[in-house]
């Protein structure tokens, strides 16, 4: 009987299943970017190309972060670790921009230095790049640019920051700053072959339209041509050989002269 009786008070006390600890809401940041730095100096920058942010560094202390737009797949930002090479508050790109026809009309919104033809007339308009910070010698680096879809590549490989951001990561960050890429993307050694390629691959491209605009030109100027002889075509001015010794058929005031008096008869003798 005492032994039925522990057994039962021993069930209504045994403690019940442990419920799961709440999980964390994690709140997505509206904003593309975040400062409490106040005046402490950048002295380190990670760029993860997954999420497209960029993470700053004050020692071991995050003082900021902001979303940014890497290269697209076919232009693509190579990864590894750089640093700032130099800084320019305006610069302006020398081989992307827009392309304008001679009567000022936008014809190639994309247009690449090396790669496109502009038409007979028109005008290069680089593209700006404010706020640039160069981390490779052949330009790659971080600058003001659009950021249409944030957490979405959309650059030709530099890194495109906020414009009311940009000016405070500039002031903030010195040449010689650490700057780490990581996540998908080749590293610069096959970056630099595959922009090789790529170069050459432009030029042909270049070459060729180059070509056709030649042959277009040639076969527009073909057909307004007029064969020699055509009533239609411009006359042709009809000069009058004048013998060698002779004087010209004209006088320097442009007058003709008068033609000469026959000679005389001779008179009759007596």
């Amino acid at each position: 009987m005492f032994i039925a009786f522990c057994i039962l008070l021993s069930a209504c006390k045994s403690t019940p299943p442990t419920s799961p600890p709440p999980r964390s809401v994690v709140k997505k940041s509206t904003g593309l970017f975040e400062w409490k730095g106040d005046s402490k100096s950048i002295t380190s920058i990670q760029i993860h190309v997954d999420e497209q942010k960029a993470y700053l560094y004050h020692g071991e202390d995050q003082v900021g972060w902001t979303y940014v737009a890497t290269g697209i797949t076919s232009f693509p930002t190579p990864t590894g670790e750089f640093k700032v090479l130099e800084k320019i508050q305006d610069k302006v790109s020398n081989l992307y921009g827009k392309g304008f026809d001679a009567s000022g009309k936008l014809v190639n919104s994309d247009f690449k230095v090396g790669r496109d033809l502009l038409p007979p007339g028109g005008k290069f308009e680089p593209a700006k790049m404010t706020y640039f910070m160069r981390l490779t010698g052949d330009g790659v680096g971080m600058h003001i640019g659009p950021i249409p879809k944030p957490g979405r590549r959309a650059s030709h490989g530099c890194i495109r920051l906020p414009s009311k951001f940009a000016g405070t990561i500039f002031r903030h960050t010195a040449i010689g700053t650490p700057v780490k890429i990581t996540g998908a993307g080749p590293d610069y050694k096959t970056y630099l072959k595959e922009a090789e390629k790529k170069s050459k691959e432009n030029a042909a491209k270049l070459a060729a339209a180059k070509l056709k605009a030649e042959e277009a030109a040639a076969a527009a100027a073909a057909a307004v041509a007029l064969p020699p002889g055509d009533p239609n075509g411009p006359v042709e001015e009809v000069k009058t050989a004048v013998p060698a010794g002779s004087a010209s058929p004209t006088t320097g005031s442009g007058t003709v002269p008068a033609s000469p008096m026959p000679p005389l008869p001779a008179p009759l003798e007596p």
